[in-house]
């Protein structure tokens, strides 16, 4: 996202505190390597931003660790001992993250949950990869994830852009719409989200009228909305982030006769305070998707609320589903050793008994059931590549100068 993206800087904000991090006294040291041994205790670090612009969505995030290893220690933890974890702070920057990252890969963690920032995933998950050790991330969505090198220790709990691009699809197609203009940020994350978003409107038998790149000097948006313009759209598709989108949607607005209708990206949804507002004409004809920020349970939010009165939920669920995937295959692993790990990821979460919770979950698999970990969403599949095969997107739009949620859309295979 770009945020909610999640591919640029943060740009939600909050005032909870950071976790107490666990005392590292006591931790061995360990090289780095591709083979690591498994010394029966699984060591976890976290990498989530409690700072800057962030700290509500780091914050939310954290307490949902805390609760999971809370719930998986009393159950009686993973091959019998204790899950412990090392926080770090990942800031609002590649190089604050990758500090973070490699002071945990010294102290010999198994896995790490986080960055949130899919740069700063980016950024780090070649040296953790290198040093043998799985990491999951619970809200870096970037394109770009999707092919990494990653030999199966890499996985997230949020769905990849590509599958953004297939509701942003969906919904046009309901639309009634068969024709559409693409317009999209002219950089690393446009680019590739753009084609995406063009290959699934094909799919769905959509003709793609233009597409056309921008950034955000005056030269290139009047460039845009002349070459947009003149293709006479009822849909325009916007692929951007929470700056330059509202940016170029009113450009556009203010460019074409016809009213048309734009189908826009998550990170669109919390326009950036520099940005310029909807009017209430335009807010009425601009919907788009964004994965789920808040589980839905309210007995999830309430066992959060029991870590820390005051959380907002706020992609509480994929980080505490990050935790509880690695311990529950950790489980069924009978070790702690990252690749064990990796290889367990796909079979606690696809196929058998559903369960919401590593205790619900750890009885299954005592009782030698397959389970199949769905977590506070109830919606939560991980595929042979780590990413999530299925999704539930919000269909969201804006009324009275706020976003609204008007539904949701289902894609995915499984």
């Amino acid at each position: 996202m770009a945020f909610v993206a999640l591919i640029g800087p943060f740009a939600l904000a909050g005032c909870t505190d950071e976790p107490t991090a666990s005392p590292t006294s006591d931790v061995t040291i360990v090289a780095t390597s591709t083979t690591r041994p498994d010394d029966g205790t699984l060591l976890v670090g976290v990498v989530l931003p409690t700072s800057s612009g962030a700290d509500e969505l780091g914050s939310s995030m954290s307490t949902a660790v805390r609760l999971a290893l809370k719930e998986i220690n009393a159950a009686g933890g993973v091959n019998g001992r204790d899950v412990r974890l090392l926080t770090r702070e990942e800031g609002d920057n590649a190089a604050t993250a990758a500090l973070a990252v490699q002071d945990l890969l010294q102290l010999g963690v198994d896995a790490i949950v986080g960055p949130a920032s899919s740069t700063d995933t980016l950024g780090t998950l070649g040296a953790a990869v290198e040093a043998g050790v799985l990491t999951c991330s619970p809200t870096a969505s970037a394109l770009a994830l999707d092919a990494f090198p990653d030999n199966g220790l890499f996985l997230r709990t949020i769905p990849s852009d590509s599958l953004q691009a297939s509701a942003l699809a969906a919904v046009l197609e309901a639309s009634g719409s068969n024709t559409a203009a693409v317009v999209y940020l002219d950089d690393a994350y446009g680019r590739p989200f753009a084609a995406a978003t063009e290959a699934a409107l094909a799919a769905e038998g959509t003709e793609v009228s233009a597409s056309v790149g921008f950034t955000l000097s005056d030269d290139s948006l009047s460039a845009a909305v002349a070459e947009v313009a003149a293709t006479d759209p009822e849909v325009v598709v916007v692929i951007a982030d929470a700056v330059s989108g509202p940016t170029v949607i009113n450009a556009m607005d203010d460019g074409i006769t016809t009213q048309p209708t734009y189908v826009v990206n998550d990170a669109i949804r919390r326009p950036a305070t520099t940005a310029p507002g909807f009017s209430v004409g335009l807010a009425r004809r601009v919907v788009g998707v964004s994965p789920l920020a808040y589980s839905g349970s309210t007995e999830f939010l309430d066992a959060l609320r029991t870590i820390d009165p005051t959380a907002s939920g706020l992609y509480a669920h994929n980080a505490y589903d990050c935790l509880n995937i690695i311990a529950l295959a950790a489980q069924a692993a009978g070790s702690s050793r990252p690749l064990d790990i990796s290889l367990q990821l796909t079979s606690v979460t696809a196929s058998g008994t559903s369960c919401d919770s590593f205790p619900a979950c750890n009885e299954s698999l005592a009782e030698a059931r397959n389970i199949n970990y769905d977590g506070p969403s109830g919606n939560l599949s991980i595929g042979p590549d780590g990413d999530m095969i299925t999704a539930l997107f919000e269909r969201f739009t804006f009324q009275r100068g706020r976003d609204i949620t008007t539904g949701t859309v289902a894609v995915g295979s499984g």
